[in-house]
This record gives C-alpha cells, sequence and structure tokens, in this order.
C-alpha cells in the first residue's frame, strides 16, 4: 500500500512538472468604431446598435496578449497558451500558433465555457483582426451530443487532451450562437 502511494505521488508530480516561458507579448488597441457582432439567427449587427463601453470592458479593447509556452521537463512536449484580459489565469490552450516573416496567427480551442478566440496580425502595420466566438447556446450542446452519438466509434469530435477545435466546429457547421469582430493594431512588445 505504501509502494503505491508513493508510486501515484511520483507519477502525479512528473506530470506537473513544466517549464513556462514567454514565446510572444503584443500591446493592442481595437478601433471602437469596427466592432461588430454577429448573432445566430438574426446577423450582423453594426456598431451603433452595440453597447461599445460593454464589449470593450468585457472584451478588452485595449489589451495585452501573451503567448506562454510550457515545456514538459520530462517528455520534452511543448503547448502553447493564450493570456490576456479574457484568458487572464493559466491561459487557454492554443490550437493554432504560427509566427511567419509577415504574419501571426493564434487560435484557441474552445474553452471549458464554450469560448474560442482567434487572431490574424499582419507584422509589419500590425493591423490585427481578432474573432471572439461563443457557443454556449442550448442548440450547440444538443448538436454536439448528437454528433458525438452518429460519429464513427473510433473518431471523437476532441482531440486527445478533450478539446473542441474552430475546425472541427466549421467541418460539421456547428455554428456560435455568437461572433464579435475587431479591428486594431497588434505589436510585438508593449506600448502602442
Amino acid at each position: 500500500m505504501k509502494k503505491l502511494f508513493i508510486m501515484i505521488i511520483s507519477l502525479v508530480c512528473f506530470e506537473v512538472e513544466s517549464k513556462s516561458s514567454e514565446a510572444l507579448k503584443l500591446s493592442c488597441e481595437y478601433n471602437q468604431d469596427l466592432i461588430k457582432k454577429e448573432k445566430k439567427n438574426i446577423g450582423l449587427l453594426e456598431n451603433e446598435k452595440l453597447d461599445i463601453f460593454q464589449i470593450c470592458n468585457f472584451f478588452g479593447c485595449k489589451d495585452t496578449v501573451e503567448i506562454l509556452k510550457n515545456t514538459n521537463k520530462f517528455n520534452n512536449e511543448s503547448e502553447y497558451r493564450l493570456k490576456n484580459s479574457w484568458f487572464n489565469h493559466q491561459g487557454i490552450l492554443l490550437d493554432e500558433f504560427l509566427i511567419t516573416e509577415k504574419s501571426i496567427t493564434i487560435t484557441s480551442f474552445v474553452s471549458q465555457a464554450y469560448f474560442l478566440e482567434s487572431y490574424v496580425i499582419d507584422r509589419t502595420s500590425g493591423k490585427t483582426k481578432r474573432t471572439f466566438y461563443r457557443f454556449d447556446d442550448p442548440d450547440f450542446f444538443y448538436n454536439i451530443n448528437k454528433l458525438q452519438k452518429e460519429k464513427p466509434s473510433n473518431r471523437s469530435l476532441y482531440n486527445d487532451k478533450g478539446k473542441l477545435s474552430l475546425k472541427t466546429l466549421n467541418f460539421f457547421s456547428l455554428e456560435p450562437s455568437e461572433v464579435f469582430y475587431f479591428e486594431g493594431k497588434c505589436l510585438e512588445g508593449t506600448g502602442v
């Protein structure tokens, strides 16, 4: 019994050991006049019909975006997390993080609260398109459960970490209840 307890403690400690480092830091500011909201079954709502103050307070129209790289010390596997004013604790696991000479692409997995965020940033001009998807309506839960039951038994909608990706949601035409579109500037470093 004592050996089993020590073995369990050892496994837990080994899995938790990871080294975290900052892979990217961005200072972002979004143009409040260009915010748009698309609602399922209603369509696109332009800026004049939106409570911009509430949206900016909720999502952060001026924000610091960090990409954290967590590397497991024992198997050397890395994962990336997005940390900003919305996902501000340990961050949210990223599905896609790609930096090229011309652009930066960041897409999170669907969070436990059924939100997903993506960024496309021009590295030269800083021009940024940020999209925030909300998937927390009853239709989504019904459709995801229905698809999970109908799918072939050897294929899951979720990845090996139990996460849903935007690619999977688009493939199965699972629509968000709301989508918020932001345009602005994100520059590498701090201080826009």
